[in-house]
């Protein structure tokens, strides 16, 4: 028989505690499972030790939970980008090793947090859960589209215009190395070192070289 842990009411102004804790009983059932049809409100009120009608007064429905869930998700791994670029530049950094602060970022979030990340990109995408242009996988897209145009401005200002075409070539491009990584019997998967080679590999045929600076008159 399954003990469900006796829960002490919140008080007055907790609300938004109980919704994280909600929050993170929900992503860690779908971290350990891999899959959403093993989430239910019910497990989730058992896990955070409230009765399943009290998840509803935060969540609509299961549907709500998960997005939710994959909202904050994409969301940590874009500050984690955004933060790593702006440490960058504040130090003093080139255009091409801010690029590469924020490459590292990324990989070390899919290498701490392999469940989490993987399950960014497992769940089944629902037209009626997002509309295609509020999908949370956007703004990761958006973080790419930036940091291109951030190098571009400085290192080849006359191709912006290809700031999102790169992003999209240098994420998927550095998605199928973590994923590949992970799951090819090779001597070297595993090492982390084998994937920043690549990665320096990638973004030299990516990114253009810097151009030179027009003659002054």
């Amino acid at each position: 028989m399954t003990l469900q842990v006796k829960r002490v009411p919140n008080v007055r102004g907790e609300g938004e505690r109980l919704r994280q804790e909600i929050l993170d009983a929900a992503t860690r059932i779908l971290e350990e499972t891999g899959r959403e049809d093993a989430l239910s409100l019910r497990g989730v009120a058992r896990e955070v030790g409230i009765s399943a009608p009290s998840v509803y007064r935060h969540f609509k429905n299961k549907a709500d939970l998960v997005s939710t869930v994959l909202d904050a998700t994409y969301r940590t791994l874009t500050v984690a980008m955004s933060e790593a670029g702006e440490s960058a530049a504040a130090a003093g950094a080139d255009p091409w090793a801010r690029v590469r602060a924020t490459v590292t970022a990324y990989r070390r979030f899919a290498i701490v947090k392999p469940r989490r990340y993987r399950l960014m990109f497992s769940l089944e995408y629902e037209p009626e859960r997002y509309p295609s242009a509020d999908h949370p996988i956007g703004t990761v897209l958006q973080a790419w589209t930036d940091t291109t145009d951030a190098y571009l401005t400085e290192a080849a200002p006359g191709r912006r215009a290809e700031a999102q075409d790169l992003g999209i070539h240098l994420w998927t491009a550095l998605h199928g190395q973590l994923v590949l990584w992970r799951t090819l019997p090779s001597p070297v998967a595993g090492s982390e070192d084998v994937l920043i080679e690549l990665e320096e590999s990638l973004l030299r045929r990516l990114l253009p070289t810097p151009e030179a600076p027009s003659p002054t008159e």
